[in-house]
């Protein structure tokens, strides 16, 4: 049986490297790709997935046929996972990141400090983080160690 994974990943560079990857060293995993926190969410309620990879900074929505987006939520990984919650929707989450802070000045939290948070608030289902770089392949690694465990 395959396993499902969901990608919600809005940046094409990155979606297209972990697409690669996924299908280069685990073709018996079936990737299925949304690009915005709206589309990313409501499939997730509406199908079952074994395994969620997580952008953290997400426009709200978009639409392919006119390449428009809604707003920006930086933080709108964490806003996903918070529905998930609410929803008592379990899916092993993996946060894949290409910013180590976020937010400005005063209010910038780090990779780090939203790890914590999130191993705390969502210990049920989140996993980790994967700090993604698009000029290494360090990240790859990271995300073979999760995938093998499926």
């Amino acid at each position: 049986m395959k396993t499902n994974i969901l990608l919600i990943e809005d940046d094409h560079k990155k979606m297209d490297d972990i697409k690669s990857f996924v299908e280069s060293k685990f073709p018996d995993m079936q990737l299925t790709i949304k690009q915005s926190y709206q589309s990313g969410l409501r499939t997730i309620i509406q199908d079952k997935f074994d395994l969620l990879l997580l952008d953290m900074s997400l426009p709200t929505w978009k639409s392919i046929e006119l390449e428009d987006m809604g707003s920006f939520e930086k933080f709108g990984g964490v806003n996903i996972m918070k529905e998930m919650q609410r929803r008592k929707i379990i899916v092993k989450t993996i946060l894949i990141t290409m910013f180590d802070d976020f937010g400005e000045g005063d209010s910038s939290i780090t990779l780090p400090q939203i790890d914590e948070y999130l191993r705390s608030d969502f210990s049920n289902f989140y996993l980790g983080y994967i700090f993604y770089n698009s000029r290494s392949t360090d990240w790859t690694e990271k995300l073979r160690t999760y995938l093998a465990a499926y």
